[in-house]
């Protein structure tokens, strides 16, 4: 047995190598799982839609041509009809001296980004196209920045750089406006010919707290048409007529809600018209629910005034009555407001004599809604109804002017109309604007 040993040994060496090189021999050599599957790309995702609503269009070209022109200029974006867009961007308007002052609402439905975003701008309606659509996009990439971010994040950069070490100066600004104008219209046939014009001047001062303002205007009118002949005898169909007047306020504001007011007015007409000579005059306060510089032009407001007024007629009243003095007061409640889809708007007024309020009085109300259901039905109306008490006058029969003017002594009268729309518009946002005028 110890003599078989040495013969063995070389055996034992060679065995004992092999396993040590087959323990040392790299894991690459040793055959791994099979190769994952190769994974499809990611669908690319669409265009955020946007669909423009104008409920304000101001003195530029704001909306809906240079928004739409940025819509549609913008490869992450698309114009979209309502009913299929991501973003609906609500734009109002409310005039400031030479400015628009844009109120930009974007309401939104887009995974990761917030629902409502508002800017607010000023444009100057002096400037150019290409200087008010300089101050216009700023303020709408700002808008739909973070829409279009939340679907495509590569499509947004954001830079943050440090302020302007000065400021550039504001320029000076005057409360004070003053205004002119003057209009007019005519046609002409042989028979028929009619002219008007009218004119007005115009002083006010208007600051955040208080206004005060005087205007001043005139009308004049002349109409001339074949008269009719009424058992051989003509009657003439000619018109003349003319007015004045003179109106003057003065508001204060006694907290951001309350307010105070004095109006006086004064007018004149032709002697076929209602008044020789007539005078108001009011003071009455006012509250109302929204600032009176509301970026979208909300207003839900009630007034009470009271005063005095007096009148010297044209025509006798049935009570035998060519002039008239006495207290009045009234309560009025307007409003006018706008939310995404709804519009609603509401004037009521109930004004009389205070002494004897059944003898003259005034009782009005005039509400319209406009509302967008869902996504293809529009829909609006408005009524306007007025009931009235007032000495009525006497007229002569014979003249055909006094008659066709005395509709200011009609018991009631009332206005209505309503429209339903309904649409399915087209989704591929081109405008072509070729023969709109023959359609």
């Amino acid at each position: 047995m110890p003599r078989a040993l040495p013969r063995l040994a070389p055996t034992l060496c060679l065995a004992i190598a092999a396993a040590l090189l087959a323990a040392a021999a790299p894991a690459a050599a040793q055959p791994g799982p099979a190769p994952a599957a190769a994974q499809p790309a990611p669908a690319a995702a669409a265009p955020v839609g946007v669909a423009l609503e104008c409920q304000g269009w101001g003195r530029t070209k704001a909306c809906p041509a240079f928004l739409l022109g940025f819509i549609e200029g913008t490869p992450a974006l698309r114009s979209s009809p309502r009913a299929g867009a991501d973003v609906v961007l609500y734009v109002n308007v409310t005039e400031v001296a030479n400015a628009d002052h844009l109120h930009l609402r974007f309401v939104g439905e887009v995974g990761g980004a917030p629902p409502v975003v508002e800017i607010e701008l000023d444009l100057d309606t002096r400037g150019d196209d290409d200087a008010q659509r300089a101050q216009l996009l700023p303020a709408f990439t700002r808008g739909v920045a973070l829409f279009v971010a939340a679907r495509h994040p590569d499509a947004v950069a954001i830079t943050l750089e440090a302020p302007a070490p000065a400021a550039v100066a504001p320029p000076p600004t005057s409360p004070w406006g003053f205004e002119a104008s003057l209009g007019g219209y005519g046609s002409y046939t042989r028979g028929y010919r009619s002219m008007n014009l009218w004119g007005s001047l115009g002083v006010s001062r208007v600051t955040r707290t208080r206004q005060l303002a005087l205007d001043i205007g005139s009308s004049w009118g002349i109409s001339r048409q074949p008269p009719l002949v009424i058992d051989g005898e003509e009657v003439s169909l000619d018109t003349d007529q003319y007015s004045v007047s003179a109106t003057g306020l003065y508001e204060r504001h006694l907290d951001p809600h309350w307010s105070v007011a004095a109006t006086s007015s004064v007018w004149h007409e032709d002697p076929e018209g209602q008044m020789d000579l007539a005078w108001d005059g009011r003071v009455g306060v006012e509250w109302d629910l929204f600032p009176a510089d509301d970026p979208r032009g909300n207003r839900l407001a009630v007034a009470y005034l009271a005063g005095y007024r007096a009148e010297r007629y044209n025509v006798e009243n049935e009570l035998g009555e060519t002039s008239a003095h006495y207290p009045v007061h009234g309560v009025a409640a307007s409003g006018a407001v706008r939310k995404d889809k709804v519009s609603f708007g509401l004037y009521v007024a109930v004004r009389g004599e205070v002494i004897h309020p059944e003898r003259r009085y005034t009782i009005s109300a005039s509400p319209y809604v406009e509302w967008q259901l869902g996504d293809h039905v529009d829909v609006s109306f408005n009524v306007s109804a007025t009931a009235r008490a007032l000495p009525a006058p006497v007229l002569d029969e014979a003249s055909f002017e006094q008659v066709i003017r005395a509709a200011y002594a009609e018991p009631f009268s009332a206005y209505g109309s309503f429209n339903l729309r309904l649409h399915w518009d087209r989704t591929n946002g081109v405008r072509n604007d070729r023969f709109s005028d023959t359609r």
